[in-house]
């Protein structure tokens, strides 16, 4: 069974109460595919199905209370809940590294910019409650990143429309590029460190 397709079968018929489930869950590191679900918001936009504000309200919030969630898991059972994690889907431990540094250098700011980098803008939330940053500041900020990525989705949808190929082709690339990008970044920066702690 596709669950894409089980996605947007459950979309079309509860609507934005649906909309608000999957992309909760979505944030608070459930493996769904939010880029096909927020997209395909956009097409349902598009049709008239669902009204444009109504859209990007519900899965803004929804994304920000799936982060909270994450936030108080990091908050009260802190690294051991990240080591569980790193032991169970090995493959996140250059995500987790990458929002730990993130985190240390550039504060409440990593918060918003991590949410439009695929993996860490889910998992951030987590490093954010381990450091016991102040919630109402972590909440503004995930505000911010949450309703860029989710504009930048739902408006992408509804401007190709049923075009899921040439949709699924961009998130690839910018996936890519992101990836690719803070890879380089987190590079340069150890780099700079080893350098500073030499001298």
């Amino acid at each position: 069974m596709d669950i894409n397709n089980v996605l947007q079968n459950f979309i079309e018929q509860y609507g934005l109460i649906s909309i608000f489930i999957i992309v909760m869950l979505e944030y608070a590191n459930f493996p769904l595919p939010s880029e096909v679900v927020l997209t395909f918001v956009g097409i349902m936009v598009a049709k008239g199905n669902i009204s444009f504000i109504g859209a990007i309200i519900v899965s803004v919030v929804a994304g920000v209370v799936g982060s909270i969630t994450n936030y108080l898991i990091g908050l009260y059972f802190g690294k051991g809940i990240i080591k569980y994690l790193l032991k169970k889907y090995p493959k996140t431990k250059k995500t987790a590294r990458a929002s730990m540094s993130w985190l240390k250098k550039y504060g409440k700011l990593s918060v918003m910019f991590t949410r439009i980098v695929p993996l860490a803008r889910t998992f951030i939330s987590i490093p954010a409650g381990i450091s016991k940053m102040n919630i109402y500041v972590f909440i503004l900020y995930s505000s911010i990143g949450i309703s860029l990525w989710n504009i930048v989705l739902i408006s992408l949808g509804y401007m190709l429309g049923d075009n899921l190929g040439s949709i699924a082709y961009i998130m690839k690339n910018y996936s890519i590029i992101v990836i690719s990008l803070t890879i380089l970044g987190l590079g340069v920066y150890y780099r700079k460190r080893k350098r500073t702690q030499k001298n």
